[in-house]
């Protein structure tokens, strides 16, 4: 593994997450479309990342949590006394 490689596996996760700058994401991006290896690496926690946010990120509120949310977000505070 050569060491663009090796910069392209650090920055791997936040590639996947979005979180890298314009040229960090054209860099990568370049790299994968060049480097079978990588790329597989990328497929694999790209897939990884997705099955784990479908399976383990599919709980609801519940209602009763959700409705009393709704009600505080739209209630207005309380006025508070100023002392001066």
């Amino acid at each position: 593994m050569g060491d663009h490689c090796e910069q392209t596996m650090r920055k791997l996760s936040v590639y996947i997450d979005r979180e890298l700058s314009d040229a960090e994401v054209r860099s990568v991006k370049a790299h994968l479309d060049d480097c079978p290896p990588c790329e597989k690496v990328f497929d694999f926690q790209a897939e990884m990342k997705r099955l784990v946010r479908k399976e383990c990120c599919t709980d609801d509120a519940p209602a009763r949590l959700r409705d009393w949310v709704r009600q505080l977000a739209t209630e207005k505070p309380p006025a508070r006394d100023r002392e001066a």
